[in-house]
């Protein structure tokens, strides 16, 4: 039964934020690809989030381009002498970052942290000049002390179901991290619980859906144990300003059309030989089964 008024400047953003969610902003010129209106609109999300102050997650279908988006929007936030902004992805997409970002932005200088503890804490100690850094969830727990000497302009974390569960070491690492603001791609922004959920916020913005026992009682508990509808849209009004998800299904138009190739590669010496010996068995195998069966099997 409590009347609350909207304060004017927050109203205002909140016109602005869902402005942003229709509107399909340029890209930068010196960005090596065309996006599509749907990334446009991606970009204008991701630049309403950050002149505001708050972070979001990035939820669109796989295969729609959110690391695309995220290259577009730190080139187009390209600034001299800026703080160097941070990717955090798993081990098997660190050099695919970096190809992506040579590719489709050049002009942004991009650094992988790896290598010994003795090189990647060289590497961190001269980053004057790089715009994005990018490292691993399991490299950033072993150089916690390292990252917390570091101010970042914006913190990336690719996949970020890494962090569902708060009570990991990954979850205490990325949440520990100093920056303006804080973003997340996946997805799959909740799978099994809405504990998950609340993780990812509790990272983006800390204490914006309260503590995770408070989180539990109000809406997790009711949500599904109760099925509680209310509950469930206060939660979606709290949440869905900062998540911008699009399915294949929904932007279908927009999608090229489907292109196959056929490539054929020759097998080395090696490959031949083996695959020989294995066709000759299986040839030896299959022969000596039709001898072996009946003439009415054979038949």
């Amino acid at each position: 039964g409590v009347s609350l008024d909207m304060p004017k400047a927050l109203e205002t953003w909140m016109e602005r934020l869902s402005a942003a969610q229709k509107t399909q902003a340029e890209p930068p010129r010196a960005l090596h690809a065309e996006l599509r209106p749907y990334q446009k609109t991606g970009l204008s999300w991701l630049s309403a989030l950050s002149d505001a102050g708050f972070g979001g997650i990035l939820a669109d279908d796989m295969g729609l381009g959110k690391t695309l988006q995220v290259i577009a929007f730190l080139l187009a936030r390209k600034q001299a002498g800026a703080r160097p902004s941070l990717v955090i992805t798993p081990t098997s997409l660190l050099y695919n970052w970096l190809e992506e970002i040579r590719r489709f932005a050049p002009s942004l200088e991009a650094l992988a942290v790896a290598g010994t503890k003795a090189e990647r804490a060289a590497q961190l100690q001269a980053l004057a000049g790089i715009d994005v850094i990018v490292t691993t969830y399991d490299t950033l727990k072993r150089d916690m002390d390292l990252y917390q000497q570091q101010e970042f302009r914006y913190v990336f974390l690719d996949e970020a179901q890494h962090i569902k569960n708060p009570a990991t070491q990954s979850a205490r690492a990325v949440k520990r991290l100093p920056s303006e603001s804080c973003f997340a791609l996946t997805g799959t922004p909740i799978e099994n619980t809405l504990t998950e959920l609340w993780s990812i916020f509790d990272f983006l913005m800390p204490g914006y859906l309260g503590s995770q026992s408070k989180f539990k009682q109000r809406f997790e508990i009711p949500i599904v144990r109760a099925e509680d509808k209310k509950a469930a849209a206060q939660l979606r009004q709290r949440v869905m300003p900062f998540i911008l998800r699009r399915m294949k299904k929904d932007v279908l138009k927009e999608l090229p059309d489907k292109v196959e190739r056929k490539l054929i590669g020759e097998m080395t010496p090696q490959q031949t030989k083996v695959y020989r010996a294995y066709f000759m068995k299986s040839q030896r195998d299959f022969m000596r089964e039709v001898s072996l069966a009946s003439p009415g099997e054979r038949r």
